[in-house]
């Protein structure tokens, strides 16, 4: 018996890496950078994420642990002179995870085609 799926059936999964059972970057951390990126603090990266600030400097200091490299380098200074950027290896990083996530989409909607279509 063959199953056709409806219209608006779409295959999703969930990516992350991690090293030695630690978690690294997934879709979570992945949001939480690039809100870094964009607003160039920390701070307002939380209220954008929804994420608390004492978390997402937490899982800053695990990526940074587990990898070896900085990945955001933070500025304290109060109202005007504080920020955030992220290091060339968290841009490498998240490009990578990028170009895996959107490859292993396109592969997954091949095969849910070949199974399902």
């Amino acid at each position: 018996m063959q199953i056709k799926p409806q219209k608006q059936w779409q295959i999703r999964s969930k990516l992350w890496l991690e090293v030695n059972g630690h978690p690294v970057i997934g879709e979570g951390r992945m949001a939480m950078l690039e809100a870094i990126d964009r607003h160039g603090s920390i701070v307002q990266a939380s209220r954008e994420t929804g994420i608390a600030y004492r978390k997402i400097r937490g899982a800053i200091r695990e990526m940074e642990s587990i990898l070896g490299r900085s990945m955001v380098r933070a500025y304290r200074g109060g109202k005007y002179q504080g920020g955030a950027n992220l290091t060339v290896e968290a841009r490498e990083l998240m490009d990578s995870y990028t170009k895996l996530a959107e490859s292993l989409q396109a592969e997954m909607n091949t095969r849910f085609e070949e199974f399902f279509g």
